[in-house]
């Protein structure tokens, strides 16, 4: 599978995204790559077809059947390359020599692997090659080569990153559970909403890993792509809740945005002041200064209940006055009857009781 350094430091994510997909196991393009690495072949697959591959290209044969796991395995035995269509649903030609310029730069020595990368420069398109001696499987993009890692490999790596997230969910979760009742006897310093803040990247972060491994193993991931969703599930939502709950504490809201946070460094992101300050709480913010929340994340714990009645519900309460209303106070509101008076009454206890 391609690696998640290749992801980060040279392709773009959305095109590593869809070459890893077409990579994974239980895709027609992988079955067949398999078959040819088990067949000790060698091969050399262009994935896609445009004028600058036409250009490269000498002689072949021109075949235009679809491409399936068997064509690309018995056409792999044929001298030369095999050129897929843009959607890799047919093969378009095999047996093609390529012979891109000789004198784009290269730190190949293999002559399959020297077509397949300054093939991929001249045409930006990837180019894959199959080596029967190193049983390798390499895709050549932009002048950079990824090794196609195995399954196991993958695996090995995704579970470790599956432990790493559980322990920061974990951690979240305990963090979350401190923080409420901050909310709710409104004592909330800014130094709190930043470790909150901090650990939710972290989570995004893993998560994002996480789902990386999951692309790459296709149909091996379900066990892993479960996992990763149950705990998924614990921290979805959280991070727009709270921009909505707290972006009224700077002076321009729209600084407020924790996709800020996403290119902070790991040092960056544990510094409090820095996080303050890219959130618009501006240079040299006190981190024990009060920040209040409108609530929302609170009142989502509730269950069921409409967004425009959370709105009437903020809008016409504290918090305190919320906590404390009675059924009779909460019945004096547009849109709320006796039934779900008391539904509101019921749940603001229960957070009450475990908080």
């Amino acid at each position: 599978m391609i690696t998640q350094s290749d992801q980060e430091n040279h392709l773009p994510k959305s095109t590593v995204r869809r070459y890893l997909k077409l990579l994974a196991p239980g895709t027609p393009l992988r079955a067949g790559i398999d078959r040819i690495l088990h067949g000790r072949t060698g091969a050399l697959i262009v994935l896609g077809n445009n004028t600058q591959v036409q250009q490269v290209s000498s002689g072949g044969f021109k075949i235009g059947v679809e491409c399936t796991e068997q064509s690309l395995r018995e056409l792999a035995k044929l001298d030369g390359a095999i050129v897929l269509s843009n959607d890799l649903s047919h093969i378009v030609a095999a047996g093609v020599h390529l012979v891109p310029a000789g004198d784009l730069p290269t730190a190949e020595t293999g002559t399959r692997h020297r077509s397949a990368d300054r093939t991929a420069q001249v045409a930006r398109i990837p180019v894959v090659t199959v080596s029967a001696s190193m049983s390798t499987v390499s895709m050549f993009h932009e002048g950079h080569r990824h090794i196609v890692e195995t399954v196991p490999q993958v695996i090995s790596r995704a579970n470790q990153t599956l432990a790493a997230l559980s322990r920061v969910v974990t951690r979240l979760g305990d963090l979350m559970d401190q923080f409420t009742p901050l909310e709710m006897a409104e004592t909330v310093t800014l130094r709190d909403l930043t470790h909150v803040v901090h650990r939710l990247e972290l989570t995004r972060r893993l998560s994002s890993e996480m789902q990386f491994h999951i692309d790459l193993l296709g149909i091996e991931g379900r066990m892993v792509a479960l996992q990763h969703a149950e705990l998924a599930a614990n921290f979805y939502g959280i991070g727009d809740l709270l921009v909505a709950d707290y972006a009224g504490n700077v002076s321009d809201p729209s600084e407020f945005d924790l996709a800020k946070l996403h290119n902070f460094s790991p040092e960056e992101l544990f510094s409090g002041q820095l996080v303050a300050e890219r959130l618009g709480f501006g240079t040299g913010a006190n981190l024990e200064q009060h920040v209040e929340t409108r609530g929302i994340r609170l009142l989502t714990k509730v269950g069921r209940l409409p967004a425009s009645l959370v709105t009437k519900l903020i809008d016409d309460f504290t918090l305190q006055e919320l906590f404390g209303a009675s059924v009779s106070v909460l019945m004096e509101i547009e849109g709320i009857g006796p039934t779900r008076a008391r539904q509101i009454r019921d749940a603001l206890l229960r957070i009450t009781e475990t908080s």
